[in-house]
């Protein structure tokens, strides 16, 4: 890296133009100085004499003054190694340092960082992108070569070293109040994707099909001539009691019909909740799904539950050979998957696209992922601000001292020669001044 960094230090433009106006502008000022010692001599009568000399003397004394202070910030003037000159090359461990800090300090904040990348808004532009480039295509054509590189990596049986260190971490993760959270976020997350709606829609669904089957009548009956066997043997009611006294064909009538009118009540009823999404019952199942939140995020008997049974199931050995068992069955599902664009592929590739464009598609989940993206840009730059500290000290201390001369004047020559010039024109105006003012006052 230093010898790319070098490389662009010998290929930056050398600003010697202004560099050469200051000098000439200083060459100058001694010309007209001696010209004017000169012309003294010869024409004492001229008094404008005096006031080009007074200036042409103080704009050479600016001019040198400040071309030993630019000077003297690279190297020694003249060659001479006087005291407090070439500065920063015998500063450059401390300046390298120091703008390490500097950077580090004002350019590598976490906070500036996120806010800059929050402004890149990630989440926007990496919807854009897989709306114009992802398809089911082309996972499908990455996924097996990225299952093998991951299959390639892990033990066909999971180690017990594994194992156990995935139970104790399992059960010390599964506190109480993480698990009641976690549960209450799966909760409110199903809610926001309308899964609570879905789920009732198929319950709805399945009962409708059930109360409209051709069979649905045979399949009820001998549940419900079951019922009522038990419940004439027990605390009979006065129905039970009349159809024990009902024989043959009108028992199987009084059957029928009693089938046909729970059948024709579960399909109007199943086909309302399908119809009204406010229907009494969705809007029963999202105010349970409300109170369930509020259960698992504040009581704390609900949560003392969950980790009870959870750390129960956990200590349980069956735990540790279920996750064994598991840990194969996923390898060889991984290895399958990973030889071609098998079925299964194809399924998966499916599933991938439809949830990426489905979450991707959504303004709040762009949002979502812009702010996780600059939060961990800023919390890696965070970590490893000693390191990109210590990384920059390190290239500037490798340059060579005649490199980072060249450097620092090619990026602020220009600036350091105007200070010359400014210098040279400022100190014979000075100079004039004072001449003038002598003259006045002697007058």
């Amino acid at each position: 890296m230093s010898t790319e960094l070098a490389s662009i230090s010998d290929a930056l433009p050398k600003k010697r133009p202004v560099r050469q106006w200051a000098l000439g502008l200083l060459i100058l000022s001694i010309i007209i100085w001696l010209s004017t010692l000169y012309l003294q001599r010869i024409h004492p009568d001229w008094v404008w004499l005096g006031y080009v000399k007074a200036f042409a003397e103080a704009a050479c004394i600016g001019g040198m003054a400040d071309w030993f202070a630019v000077v003297a910030l690279f190297r020694h003037p003249m060659g001479v190694p006087l005291p407090h000159t070439a500065i920063l090359p015998a500063k450059q461990a401390q300046l390298a340092r120091g703008v390490a800090d500097f950077i580090g300090t004002h350019f590598l904040e976490p906070q500036m960082i996120a806010e800059q990348a929050l402004k890149l808004q990630v989440g926007q532009r990496v919807a854009d992108y897989t709306q114009k480039n992802l398809t089911v295509d082309v996972i499908a054509e990455r996924l097996p070569a990225i299952l093998s590189a991951v299959v390639a990596k892990l033990p066909e049986t999971a180690p017990d070293a594994w194992l156990q260190a995935g139970q104790k971490s399992l059960k010390e993760y599964a506190t109480g109040e993480r698990l009641g959270r976690g549960a209450a976020k799966i909760v409110g997350w199903a809610q926001s994707e309308h899964a609570d709606q879905w789920l009732i829609n198929r319950f709805a669904q399945a009962t409708l099909q059930f109360c409209t089957a051709d069979d649905a009548v045979e399949r009820i009956r001998p549940w419900l001539q079951q019922m009522a066997k038990q419940a004439a043997a027990e605390n009979a009611t006065w129905w039970d009691k009349f159809k024990t006294q009902v024989t043959g064909q009108a028992m199987e009538l009084v059957d029928d019909w009693l089938i046909e009118k729970i059948l024709n009540a579960g399909a109007t009823l199943a086909q309302k909740v399908l119809d009204e999404p406010d229907h009494p019952i969705h809007l029963w199942f999202a105010s349970q799904c409300l109170n369930w939140q509020y259960q698992l995020n504040e009581n704390t008997n609900v949560q003392d539950w969950l980790q009870r049974h959870a750390q129960n199931g956990l200590n349980n050995a069956m735990f540790s050979e279920w996750l064994g068992r598991m840990w194969t069955r996923v390898h060889a599902w991984l290895t399958d998957m990973s030889a071609g664009r098998t079925a299964q592929v194809e399924y998966l590739a499916q599933t991938l696209y439809d949830a990426i464009r489905h979450q991707l598609a959504q303004p709040e989940r762009q949002t979502q992922l812009s702010e996780a993206a600059a939060n961990i840009s800023a919390r890696v730059l965070d970590s490893q601000q000693g390191n990109i500290r210590n990384w920059m000290t390190a290239q500037l201390n490798a340059w060579s001292k005649e490199r980072l001369n060249d450097a620092l004047e090619n990026a602020i020559g220009n600036d350091l020669q105007y200070i010359r010039i400014n210098g040279t024109l400022i100190g014979g105006l000075i100079g004039l001044l004072l001449y003038t003012l002598s003259v006045w006052l002697g007058a």
